[in-house]
C-alpha cells in the first residue's frame, strides 16, 4: 500500500513539474502548406502540414506539393488533376512576394504560415516568402 502511494506520488511530481517548466517556442515556426489530397477529402486534420525535409514531396507541372503522409503522395502521384481541381484561390488572392494575381494563373502554390493560408504564383516566390515572411506581411 505504501509502495502504491510513493508511486502516485512519484508521478504526481512529474506531472507538475513537468507543466511548470518554460515553455520555448519560435516565433517563426517551420513552413506549413496545404496538402491537397487531404483538402480533397476535407481531412482538416491533416491538411495544415509542416515542411522539413522528410515531408513527402511530388513535382507536377514545375510546382512541388507537399504531403502529410507516403499514401497521400502515392495517391497524387496516380492521378494529380483529380487533386488539383478542388484547389481554389479565393478571388482577387495575389502572391505577396510578386504581386501576381493568382486567380489569373492556371497552378498556383498555396502554403501556410500562422495559420493563415498565402499562396504563390511559384515554389521560387513561395521559398522567398518563408524565409522572411514578417518583411512581406508589412507590404500587405
Amino acid at each position: 500500500m505504501v509502495n502504491r502511494y510513493f508511486l502516485v506520488a512519484v508521478i504526481f511530481l512529474f506531472v507538475i513539474t513537468g507543466c511548470a517548466g518554460p515553455v520555448t517556442s519560435s516565433k517563426k515556426g517551420k513552413p506549413r502548406v496545404v496538402d491537397p489530397v487531404c483538402a480533397y477529402f476535407s481531412d482538416m486534420g491533416c491538411v495544415n502540414i509542416e515542411v522539413c525535409e522528410n515531408t513527402p514531396k511530388s513535382m507536377y507541372e514545375g510546382v512541388t506539393y507537399y504531403f502529410c503522409s507516403s499514401e497521400c503522395k502515392t495517391d497524387f502521384d496516380k492521378n494529380p488533376l483529380k487533386y488539383l481541381k478542388m484547389a481554389s484561390s479565393p478571388k482577387g488572392a495575389r502572391d505577396p512576394v510578386c504581386h501576381i494575381g493568382i486567380d489569373e494563373l492556371e497552378r498556383f502554390v498555396p502554403s501556410v504560415y500562422l495559420n493563415k493560408v498565402y499562396y504563390f504564383c511559384s515554389d521560387y516566390c513561395m521559398a522567398k516568402f518563408l524565409t522572411n515572411p514578417d518583411y512581406y506581411m508589412e507590404k500587405e
